[in-house]
């Protein structure tokens, strides 16, 4: 059995092709929007795609897998209880299918969504017992899936039909049995993912924290109580991927179109009427001089996370940048989390060719630790903002600092003080330049960033608080 995995580093988000060689036919598993890279390899490889599998609706990206059907002439096969308003086959417990030697069995695994199903696969030409369970959402490497994604209401009655796959679907399997599952290290859908793409039944049943209070019979709550705590907040544009998924979403193509070149003068006239510049350069650069009213989110894994979580949709984009050879990815970015239709263009020769043009640029501060500490000290102090997960900032935080994290920022302004100078920080630099560029942006003029993070705070020996006690997931 061919066995091929890709995960999308920013999305954590892991697919699967399986394969017959000598019956040249193949499986895809929870494809990403853009197909290209699974019709390349099947064609590669000389195997016809027979079946595409979905586990789940997905919160987190624009499924491909009415497109991937569309053009491989597969059948799209997902839980009943999706219901899909395009051609597809509702799976339901105990079905099974074939592709070459590959025999398919599906396993109803409600929890992490209510349709979720998983997928048992055994290789016809060695034995009848499954060889592998593609997992989805539910049992991921050293963690479970949340149950919170659908609203606060479920995550509780969703948490305990977790449990209950868990030690019926999943962990009814052999140990020897393979776990692929979708999520990965870096996917929003859970905390605590090894970074390890797959596992076993067996490892998981001894070493996966979460997962093992699921087969303890006394207490339940234990199991959703470590669940559901600490979970790291749900990105905007989750809430808008499930019925993206539900309605079908439009096909595009195996090549994403890449975004058509503007004049700066045509830009800055798309800008005055509502169109938002987006800074794909490093954070220093943006910070140092940038279009006036744009915001910063490099290009790089997390490009597409941030987009979705910090913009509105169906607002008209322009990206602003300098290699060519990310403008593609950045493109195919935008498209998984329901984009590709917002970018109008890019500025033609980048910021540089902006400059050139004579038109206005603004700039934002930018500070080492050591420089916030000598402003702390100051008469004038700024109010450091927080802009990390509030599992980061309980573990460690400068002393006063409020606590917003970066994609909650639009929607909490009326918390930030309007007359004192502001300063973002988080663990690195990324997350505080984007927030830094979304308050230049909302208004805010005195704002700066911190270009290291919490951790070279402590590193430099500057005091920490630690916050105890927050309120459970109820």
């Amino acid at each position: 059995m061919l066995v091929r995995q890709w995960l999308i580093e920013g999305l954590g988000h892991l697919s699967t092709m399986l394969g017959d060689d000598d019956a040249g036919t193949a499986v895809i598993v929870d494809p990403r929007r853009d197909v290209d890279v699974y019709v390349d390899e099947a064609a590669d490889r000389d195997l016809r795609i027979t079946h595409v599998l979905e586990t789940h609706l997905h919160n987190d990206y624009v499924s491909g897998a009415r497109e991937l059907a569309a053009l491989s002439g597969a059948q799209h096969v997902i839980g009943a209880g999706a219901d899909l308003r395009y051609e597809h086959r509702p799976a339901r417990d105990g079905d099974a299918f074939r592709s070459g030697s590959l025999e398919v069995t599906v396993l109803e695994a409600p929890g992490h969504t209510p349709e979720h199903v998983v997928y048992a696969v055994a290789d016809a030409k060695r034995a009848g017992e499954p060889a592998l369970l593609l997992t989805g959402g539910s049992l991921l490497v050293g963690a479970v899936g949340r149950t919170d994604l659908l609203g606060v209401e479920h995550a509780v009655p969703f948490a305990h039909a977790m449990r209950e796959t868990l030690r019926t679907a999943v962990f009814g399997q052999p140990d020897y049995v393979t776990v692929l599952p979708t999520h990965g290290a870096g996917s929003l859908c859970s905390t605590g993912i090894a970074s390890t793409p797959s596992s076993t039944i067996g490892y998981e049943r001894r070493h996966n924290g979460v997962a093992r209070l699921a087969l303890d019979d006394a207490d339940a709550e234990a199991f959703v109580h470590a669940l559901l705590v600490g979970q790291p907040t749900v990105p905007a544009y989750f809430a808008r991927m499930r019925p993206t998924n539900q309605a079908g979403p439009r096909p595009i193509g195996l090549a994403p179109m890449l975004p058509r070149p503007l004049e700066p003068a045509a830009v800055r006239d798309l800008a005055a009427d509502g169109a938002l510049v987006v800074d794909l350069r490093d954070p220093v650069e943006h910070a140092l001089a940038h279009v006036p009213g744009s915001i910063s989110i490099p290009a790089g894994s997390s490009f597409g996370t941030w987009l979705g979580w910090v913009v509105e949709p169906d607002r008209p984009l322009v990206l602003i940048g300098e290699e060519r050879a990310a403008w593609q990815d950045v493109v195919r970015q935008a498209g998984r989390v329901g984009f590709e239709d917002s970018i109008v263009g890019r500025v033609r020769g980048g910021f540089e060719a902006w400059r050139a043009a004579g038109l206005r640029t603004e700039s934002n501060g930018r500070l080492s630790v050591d420089e916030l500490a000598g402003r702390l000290a100051g008469a004038d102090a700024p109010v450091v903002i927080d802009v990390r997960q509030e599992a980061e900032y309980d573990r460690a935080h400068v002393p006063g600092a409020l606590h917003l994290g970066a994609g909650e920022l639009a929607a909490r302004l009326a918390e930030i003080p309007r007359d004192r100078p502001l300063v973002t920080m988080c663990a690195s630099g990324y997350r505080a330049s984007v927030a830094a560029s979304l308050l230049r942006q909302a208004g805010f003029d005195d704002v700066a960033w911190v270009a290291e993070g919490v951790p070279s705070w402590r590193r430099a020996g500057f005091p920490i608080e630690r916050t105890r006690g927050r309120p459970s997931y109820r």
